[in-house]
């Protein structure tokens, strides 16, 4: 309801800038129904694009081809047994060295994490760019962290729908870790927090050190039905 609510009071402001300029020209990026572009400033219609993307995976490789992610498509793959994914892509890129296997919809997002928040709030901090993603992986067939016995939910790694950030690498090789960094003096600990509040923005769950004890050394980002900022 937001999303539209918020659609027609932009269609609304253009509308009367229409009627001075003789024509109504809507913007791709104040355009919902417009594809997601990965290179414009997010706003408000940022998550309803990547809501849009995740339904359409057509639209979602579009959108990832033109992102600078370097990937590639994969097959489906369906085991039986609530494991596998579909519309996956293999992460090949060198900033996320060694390569994974994400869902497209979580690759997208993770493109636009990195782009918009990741970035951005290292060079505020920094001074400079982050060049290594070091990560725990994405895919593996197994359900939720303590959720055991018949009939258990599986996880979001289990279908490759989510990716688990552990540190990061600046351009002078400085080395930031969840693990060593969370609770520090310096200026990681608030650089952290912002990369996972940032994170927020564009994945569904992203659990960290202050949600609980495992997941004190790494980012848990997924592309899930539940929404979750912890």
């Amino acid at each position: 309801m937001r999303y539209l609510l918020a659609f027609i009071i932009v269609a609304a402001g253009l509308a009367v800038w229409g009627v001075h300029s003789g024509r109504i020209v809507v913007p791709p990026h104040w355009n919902p129904w417009a594809p997601l572009d990965v290179s414009s400033p997010p706003n408000m219609f940022t998550r309803f694009k990547l809501q849009r993307a995740a339904a359409d995976p057509p639209l979602c490789l579009a959108a990832l081809a033109a992102s600078g992610l370097t990937h590639t498509a994969v097959p489906d793959n369906d085991t039986a047994d609530g494991c596998g994914w579909r519309s996956a892509v293999r992460v090949d890129d060198a900033r996320f060295a060694p390569a994974f296997t994400l869902t497209c919809s979580a690759a997208l997002s993770l493109a636009m994490w990195e782009r918009h928040t990741l970035q951005p709030v290292a060079q505020l901090h920094f001074n400079q760019p982050v060049t290594r993603i070091e990560h725990f992986g994405s895919y593996a067939c197994r359900n939720v962290r303590g959720a055991g016995g018949e009939g258990a939910r599986r996880s979001q790694h289990a279908s490759a729908n989510a990716f688990d950030v552990a540190g990061f690498r600046l351009e002078s090789d400085r080395r930031i870790s969840l693990v060593n960094h969370w609770n520090s003096e310096g200026p990681e600990a608030p650089f952290l927090r912002e990369v996972r509040d940032g994170a927020c923005r564009f994945f569904k769950g992203t659990l960290g050190p202050d949600y609980n004890a495992a997941h004190r050394d790494h980012f848990h980002l997924d592309q899930g039905p539940y929404r979750i900022c912890r």
